[in-house]
């Protein structure tokens, strides 16, 4: 028994052994591992600190170069505010009421100016534009900042303002009043430099010792000519874009939209009177008929920017003829909204409300022309007319809130109106709406209106409505839509609700305008980087984006010698003329521009014969 247990016990000893040898060779290949993953660990944090220092003195030093290198910006004593010359008006008042209640707006006495006081607005816009000329793009982008950051400041004014002005929600006016001139100016702030600084050019291989560029160079007084929808952004996109460019702007205000001139020339002059310019640089004149034409017709005034309807614009492109002063015409619309059969249109609806009814419809893009594949027709126009009477409208200045305000001019309310019975008369349909707001007999109101149903030969759908009217028409093939959309005078934007994106730019691209919008509507606007226009009826020319920048600037081409040497001109061109001139300039020509090997070889040969028999025609007069 005891050397059986002897036995067990030695067999016992070298189990636990061998056991614990083989654990410890576990674990020693677990710590060998731990500690090389440690290493590993390590050294990649070693690195990643490594990289960040790296990186953090990169952005040090590019910190430290823009104020190294940032260029000197002039320090300016401030200057007085003193009274604009467009507030010494010696013409008529101008009434200013506000169309949600008929209540006059404010107490000031506005008068409208004269072709005199036009011609002193001008003068003091030339003198202060021969200033302003000399600044850098850099004091011009702070003046532009300076005034993003006062339209902040002067949020509540501001909207209040445009509200009494227009009638519009305090919703519309901070979207289409603040928003969209906010992101104007820092957008011209962020990239005018680069877009209006010297373009090289390309020169041919004859003038390879020349250099080519073309500059923008400011070209003086602009005027603009605005209306009454949107009347605080409309002088701050065309005024900013225009000093931008280096020239002073004078700005023709509706005289539906005249109260808020007060504030808006205000703020204005503050900001350039702060920087030390001269505040007359950017002057808001008030007026009726007459004194845009004086602002059009006047000699100092060297381009025109109009924004009106079309028989307006034709007015305004006469008046300009006698001086030959270039014109950008942004005129009405007709704009499409095409429902395909393929969308959800739960994903549609707001798209299209928003589309028809943007301040109230008064908008040269809203979408006056609804159409609808047949196949989803009537269940949509239900949909449409359901939502439209969810909404209300009020009175915005009374501190109601509401969907939508009152319409601005009296007379547009009429138009509205007149169109409307047009087509019911011929049998359209009224779902929803379809008459004044009889709750405020005392404003400009007309209800948001749904049509269906509408007659081929109503006016309504080749006349701009600018007002709260959804018109929808049915359309069955690609073809049959592109011939309806086409089928108006005005051609300024477009938009595509579809599932095929692709698809709807390629049939948008067959439509007859100047902007298209795939999946949404007006976006383009904010996209300060796109220009903004149209065709046919709406107008030519453009504003925003680059094109419309460099649209205020003089374009001049440079050529000059590009390695700072004169170069002489050839015998060959030079008085008087060599009797064998032409053939050898006929030789030299077909050298240059001949098709085709063998027809190149030929006058190949005779271009070097002619100047082997001719050598001192090829050099140059001394």
């Amino acid at each position: 028994n005891s050397c059986y247990v002897d036995e067990h016990e030695q067999e016992d000893k070298e189990v636990s052994l061998s056991l614990s040898s083989g654990i410890n060779a576990e674990y020693g290949g677990i710590a060998q591992m731990s500690s090389c993953g440690c290493h590993a660990i390590q050294s990649f944090l070693t690195d990643y600190v490594l990289i960040g220092k790296v990186l953090v003195t990169i952005l040090a030093l590019y910190v430290v170069s823009k104020f190294v290198f940032a260029p000197k910006i002039r320090q300016r004593a401030p200057r007085p505010i003193g009274v604009s010359p467009s507030s010494r008006g010696t013409g008529k008042p101008i009434p200013c009421t506000n169309p949600a209640t008929g209540e006059k707006s404010g107490n000031e006495t506005i008068n409208s100016l004269t072709v005199g006081d036009v011609e002193a607005c001008v003068s003091a816009a030339r003198k202060a534009q021969q200033e302003w000329v000399d600044t850098t793009f850099a004091e011009r982008a702070l003046v532009l900042a300076d005034l993003r950051a006062a339209v902040l400041a002067y949020e509540k004014d501001i909207t209040d303002a445009t509200m009494c002005d227009t009638g519009k929600t305090r919703e519309e006016a901070e979207f289409g009043e603040i928003l969209t001139s906010c992101e104007k100016l820092r957008w011209l702030e962020r990239n005018s430099e680069g877009i209006l600084k010297a373009q090289p050019r390309k020169v041919p291989l004859l003038l390879g010792s020349k250099s080519a560029r073309l500059e923008y160079l400011p070209m003086g007084v602009i005027g603009i000519i605005i209306p009454w929808n949107y009347p605080f952004h409309s002088i701050v996109s065309a005024a900013a874009a225009a000093i931008m460019a280096g020239n002073a702007a004078l700005v023709k205000v509706s005289e539906w939209s005249t109260y808020s001139k007060i504030l808006f020339e205000k703020i204005i002059r503050e900001v350039l009177a702060k920087r030390g310019h001269n505040p007359d640089l950017i002057q808001v004149l008030p007026g009726f008929g007459e004194t845009g034409e004086a602002l059009v017709r006047s000699k100092g005034v060297d381009k025109i920017l109009f924004i009106g309807s079309p028989n307006t614009g034709k007015r305004v492109m006469h008046a300009a003829a006698d001086n030959l002063t270039p014109v950008i015409l942004e005129l009405g619309g007709k704009d499409p909204m095409v429902i395909f059969d393929d969308v959800n249109l739960n994903w549609a609806l707001p798209i299209v409300m928003r589309g028809c009814f943007i301040n109230l419809g008064q908008n040269c893009i809203s979408s006056e022309r609804v159409f609808v594949h047949e196949s989803i027709y009537d269940k949509f126009a239900n949909m449409l007319a359901d939502k439209v009477k969810e909404t209300n409208q009020g009175q915005p200045t009374k501190g109601v809130h509401c969907d939508f305000g009152s319409m601005t001019m009296p007379g547009q309310v009429t138009i509205v109106e007149t169109l409307v019975n047009d087509a019911v008369k011929r049998g359209a349909k009224v779902l929803a709406g379809g008459k004044r707001n009889p709750k405020y007999p005392q404003g400009n109101y007309f209800e948001p209106t749904v049509l269906a149903h509408v007659p081929s030969d109503s006016r309504i759908l080749f006349e701009e409505t600018f007002g709260p009217v959804a018109l929808l028409v049915p359309f069955s093939t690609e073809d049959d839509l592109v011939q309806k959309v086409n089928g108006t005078c005005y051609g300024l934007g477009a938009s595509i609700l579809c599932g095929n994106a692709k698809r709807g730019e390629r049939i948008g691209l067959r439509f007859e305008t100047g902007m298209l919008t795939v999946n949404d509507y007006g976006v383009s606007y904010l996209i300060q980087s796109l220009p903004f226009g149209g065709c046919k009826h709406s107008g030519f020319g453009r504003f925003n984006g680059p094109e419309g920048l460099r649209g205020f600037a003089r374009e001049v081409s440079v050529v000059s010698d590009r390695f700072g040497v004169k170069t002489p001109i050839p015998r060959l061109i030079t008085y008087p003329i060599p009797k064998n001139g032409a053939e050898i300039i006929s030789s030299a020509i077909h050298f240059i521009y001949e098709q085709g090997l063998s027809n190149r070889l030929k006058w190949t040969g005779r271009f070097l014969s002619n100047l082997v028999k001719n050598p001192k025609l090829f050099t140059a007069v001394q």
